[in-house]
């Protein structure tokens, strides 16, 4: 097999001077000579000797033809001339002799000042004392999402300590006003109270506003019994909240009937949206099971 032979070539860059090598600047290693054909060029390193190993680096390797490659590498020993007899090339099974090598990169740093008069000594360097402390730029994103961040933390907290004064006042309240009817009791009183007094209750055509009048009604016993048997104040606050709160504290309950609990909440919202098409037997069915969803309810406290 032929010998290799490679030649040196600097790429011209903007802002760099034409055909001078400093640190860092990629360069070429044009190659001359048979490879072998199954070379797996995707594990290709250079062999080199430890005390060498900062002089060069492969930084890619491609085929011009058959019997040419560039081999892109780049150095960052600079002021010493770098000469290596026989750099080698080597996928880790196969190794290919790439002959003699030889660069010089040139030092980007300023040469150290001449004496003022023949026979002096050049003034001492100094090194750079420490620099700092720096002043390094915030961006104002980052003030933004640290306010937004902590606006939510806070946010959450006085929710938190909102609805926790809610459930003392309701219970509070519910000690002043308790009423000698239990909660299950009261609920079963104002429903009687209400099939005796409004027409949906009576068989026939109701009076149009009694429909309206029942569903809301219904609602409102439901919560006062939710209110009144668990401590929650369901007459104020949201169906998310109250599901939440029944399911933290009461998990049976919630286990067992908090889907229908769910659903009851939904169908109500949604007749109140709508109460131009509410019919009675609409009302009859909520009416029915809510009282339903109170008894078992009762039934697993």
């Amino acid at each position: 097999m032929a010998a290799i032979q490679c030649k040196v070539e600097i790429p011209n860059i903007g802002g760099l001077k034409d055909g001078e090598l400093t640190v860092g600047r990629e360069f070429f290693l044009v190659c001359d000579g048979e490879f072998p054909r199954d070379l797996q060029q995707d594990k290709l390193q250079l062999v080199v000797a430890p005390e060498l190993k900062y002089s060069i680096k492969l930084q890619n390797f491609e085929f011009r033809s058959p019997t040419q490659a560039d081999l892109k590498v780049v150095s960052y020993t600079a002021g010493v001339p770098v000469k290596i007899d026989n750099l080698q090339l080597t996928d880790g099974t196969q190794t290919v002799d790439l002959g003699l090598v030889q660069f010089q990169l040139v030092s980007v740093m300023p040469p150290p000042p001449k004496p003022a008069n023949p026979g002096e000594q050049a003034p001492k360097q100094e090194p750079f004392g420490p620099i700092g402390p720096l002043n390094i730029p915030v961006p104002p994103a980052y003030w933004i999402g640290l306010a937004l961040v902590l606006g939510v933390i806070a946010l959450f907290a006085a929710t938190k300590i909102f609805r926790s004064i809610q459930r003392r006042k309701i219970i509070e309240r519910l000690k002043e006003h308790d009423s000698a009817l239990s909660p299950i009791a009261e609920f079963h009183q104002s429903l009687r109270r209400m099939q005796r007094t409004n027409t949906v209750f009576f068989g026939g055509t109701p009076k149009p506003e009694d429909v309206p009048l029942a569903l809301d009604d219904t609602r409102h016993m439901l919560k006062l019994y939710i209110t009144r048997r668990y401590k929650i104040p369901a007459l104020e606050w949201s169906p998310r909240l109250i599901l939440k709160d029944l399911k933290k504290y009461h998990p049976k309950v919630y286990q067992d009937t908090g889907n229908e609990l769910e659903k009851m909440v939904k169908e109500f919202q949604h007749a109140i949206e709508d109460k131009a098409k509410l019919s009675k037997s609409d009302v009859l069915n909520l009416s029915k099971r809510a009282r339903l969803l109170v008894e078992d309810m009762e039934r697993l406290s």
